[in-house]
């Protein structure tokens, strides 16, 4: 077995995770018509923002556990399709991307690529979160393999490697989530030739190779409209660009002000069509960055503000009505997008997930604990918290589905039922 990245070999025997499942909790009420699907990493949007549920939610009380069932390390979020809850996780020696019954949790299919990936600070398992399209799932594995399945079914479409042999891997291994648009799927595995690649999302031929390279970080790719024009945000150590998702032309490409190592991690946040927010934590802060027409590129980018109130390791921050909602390393907060002035400063969550459903606030913070906060610029209100999941590490982003909370941790994964009941 190769170790990659500096990966430590577990010596351990583990026991199959998928033998001894749960039972659902009895006398559950019928299975709701689900008619929202988190499609992909953050939600379908990619913002953090949760879809209409077309359901009621009990904001004032603990959701209601529907199903809770063993799972593998990792710290793949959570996706839906139909009545599918979908992760990825490690199995022994194999990574899995594993379907389950959103009605009582059982196992319907799983997709296995031999390989394992551990390092000393992020431990064990694959990081990486599924992305649906068309009723195609595609993942990325931490050797990688780019899997393209049937989503009801596990059967494989295709598969290609984003990595040629040899390639320099970050040091806490593949972690961004795969991008599907238009007719492309988009990676960011890094590398001196090309840190950016896409492939037909039909028959996982290469479509562009980015010239913009360099080491490869942990942020995910994203699209935003820029001054009317779409433009893909990637970066390598040290370096933020803007491509032509259509080409991979590099638009416009400069240093990343509050970089600290490689640890690029956090997604950036669109605050307006000319705006977008960069943070990072280990102590250095917040930065919006806007652009102008520009004069031989597309854009000219210049900072706006600064802010060391919000520094987001890896909990992503959400935007509402003008106000940014995030955490300050561990602390959750508000700032004004227009200046970055500071709001509030809220309680301690650990280093959590934030979603941002109607006007509230749903953190899952990294020992399993779950609060709801308002939504609100003017004063912190938080109007529940309370023991989730088990206290095993919580790095995994949670999903919202008809009424139904989806989380997991590196032992178990557990559907909610947070609707009101009659």
């Amino acid at each position: 077995m190769e170790w990659r990245g500096g990966m430590i070999p577990h010596l351990e025997i583990e026991k199959d995770h998928l033998a001894n499942e749960n039972q659902p909790v009895q006398n559950q009420p019928n299975l709701r018509v689900v008619t929202s699907e988190w499609t992909q990493f953050r939600g379908p949007n990619r913002d953090g923002v949760a879809p209409d549920q077309k359901t009621s939610l009990n904001w004032n009380s603990p959701p209601v556990l529907r199903w809770k069932t063993p799972a593998g390390e990792g710290h793949s979020s959570i996706i839906t399709f139909e009545n599918s809850v979908i992760s990825m996780e490690q199995d022994g020696q194999e990574e899995l991307v594993i379907a389950r019954s959103l009605d009582n949790g059982k196992t319907k299919w799983k997709h296995a690529v031999n390989t394992r990936w551990e390092d000393f600070m992020s431990g064990v398992g694959p990081r990486s979160t599924p992305t649906i399209s068309d009723g195609k799932l595609y993942a990325v594995f931490t050797d990688g393999s780019l899997v393209c399945l049937e989503a009801g079914s596990g059967k494989l479409v295709w598969h290609t490697m984003i990595v040629s042999e040899g390639h320099d891997f970050p040091e806490w291994g593949l972690s961004f989530s795969p991008l599907v648009w238009n007719n492309l799927v988009i990676v960011t595995p890094g590398g001196e030739d090309s840190a950016a690649r896409a492939y037909r999302k039909d028959s996982g031929e290469l479509a562009w190779s980015s010239a913009f390279h360099g080491e490869g970080v942990y942020l995910s790719p994203s699209v935003h409209n820029l001054l009317g024009r779409e433009q893909l945000i990637t970066a390598v150590s040290g370096k933020i660009a803007f491509l032509d998702p259509r080409t991979g032309k590099t638009s416009w490409s400069g240093p990343w002000k509050i970089f600290l190592n490689n640890a690029q991690i956090t997604q950036p946040l669109a605050l307006a069509n000319d705006s977008i927010l960069l943070s990072a934590g280990y102590g250095k802060g917040s930065e919006r960055w806007k652009a102008t027409p520009g004069s031989g590129e597309p854009y000219a980018v210049d900072s706006t503000w600064q802010s060391k109130n919000l520094k987001s390791k890896f909990s992503n921050p959400v935007l509402r009505d003008g106000f940014i909602y995030g955490f300050n390393e561990n602390s959750f907060t508000c700032l004004d997008a227009s200046d970055g002035q500071l709001k509030w400063r809220g309680n301690k969550y650990g280093y959590g997930r934030v979603l941002l459903v109607e006007d509230k606030l749903v953190i899952l913070g990294n020992t399993g604990v779950l609060s709801v906060v308002e939504a609100n610029p003017e004063k912190f209100v938080e109007v529940y918290s309370g023991q989730l999941l088990g206290n095993a590490r919580c790095w995994n982003g949670p999903a919202l589905a008809g009424g139904y909370l989806l989380a997991r941790n590196g032992e178990e994964i557990a559907c909610f039922d947070w609707a009101k009941r009659d």
